[in-house]
């Protein structure tokens, strides 16, 4: 597990060793005050595991300390693995027990609802981000993006690039992710009538290179004509394309995310499109949304972060993410 940080808004960084399944060290005092003249406030910034999407919102999470000085002091945690529940759930009840007055999480799934509706019931304001948890209620905001419309965005391109006859086959992320099922309805819904033959992946690639590629081989077996394929996460994409290249097939690869790598994917030629999203704003507004929960200003349930349409047009701009 590897070391994480804590920061202290207006302070200088002090380093610190994890512990267990990784959470952050112990903050110490800072001497930055509220509006309420309460001092900054306590956050645990929780996130999956430690790959470029996530460091990217602790980075926008830093930021936005560094840009308001007194207002927040931030602690980091991490998983190993993106399924490590356990972990997540110790993270989730360490913060509790240390007094953090607010959790931005990125949960893993239903699984660590129990832990969060404690921390809820102990007065900890909740702002999940990047993905909602139906089974969880009380949350003090979801800041996110709006995967149903993200997925019609998705649908709606290839629509334009499609023609009847055609066949693409569609890679599942996570089949129990209402985010992730929502980016393969939409565009399942946009092709539904247009000629364009729908062929649905036989396994999930959980957002996985590996899995993916395997995903991508058995489509192109099963489908020697496959005119396109679509993934649900960027990661599975980047690799269904250098599948159909090993094979030498022309297929128009589109994924879900906006990674920086899918960006370098399409600017090569390697992809056509993805759906970008806007991790670093994820980050800020959570962050912002649990500093004004704490100080009892309103927030809005849902805070919708935006998607947008990458193509080789605009590519060059999500070469970081935003």
């Amino acid at each position: 597990m590897r070391n994480r940080h804590v920061l202290l808004a207006g302070a200088a960084a002090l380093a610190m060793v994890t512990a267990g399944c990784g959470g952050g060290g112990a903050a110490a005092p800072s001497t930055g005050a509220t509006a309420a003249g309460a001092g900054p406030v306590k956050i645990a910034f929780v996130t999956k595991f430690p790959v470029a999407f996530f460091t990217a919102m602790e980075d926008s999470a830093k930021a936005y300390a560094t840009q308001h000085p007194g207002l927040v002091d931030i602690s980091y945690f991490s998983c190993k693995s993106p399924t490590d529940v356990s972990c997540q759930t110790a993270q989730i009840q360490d913060a509790v027990a240390r007094g953090f007055k607010a959790l931005v999480i990125t949960p893993m799934g239903p699984d660590v609802v129990p832990a969060l509706d404690a921390a809820a019931d102990k007065g900890v304001k909740v702002v999940l981000v990047d993905n909602d948890l139906q089974d969880f209620t009380k949350e003090t905001a979801v800041v996110a993006t709006d995967n149903v419309k993200g997925g019609q965005a998705a649908g709606a391109y290839l629509k334009s690039v499609l023609k009847p006859g055609n066949t693409i086959g569609l890679m599942e992320g996570v089949r129990s992710a209402p985010a992730l099922a929502a980016r393969i309805e939409g565009v399942q819904k946009a092709l539904d009538g247009t000629g364009v033959k729908v062929v649905i992946g036989g396994a999930e690639t959980k957002c996985d290179s590996a899995e993916g590629a395997t995903v991508a081989q058995d489509l192109l077996t099963r489908e020697p004509n496959l005119t396109a394929i679509y993934s649900a996460c960027d990661d599975p994409a980047i690799a269904a394309a250098g599948v159909a290249e090993q094979k030498g097939k022309q297929v128009l690869v589109m994924g879900y995310d906006g990674l920086p790598d899918a960006a370098a994917a399409i600017l090569g030629g390697h992809m056509q499109a993805t759906i970008a999203q806007f991790p670093g704003k994820m980050a800020a507004l959570g962050v912002e949304a649990a500093a004004n929960a704490v100080q009892g200003k309103p927030v809005e349930a849902f805070i919708d972060t935006g998607t947008a349409l990458v193509t080789k047009d605009n590519a060059a701009s999500f070469r970081t993410f935003q």
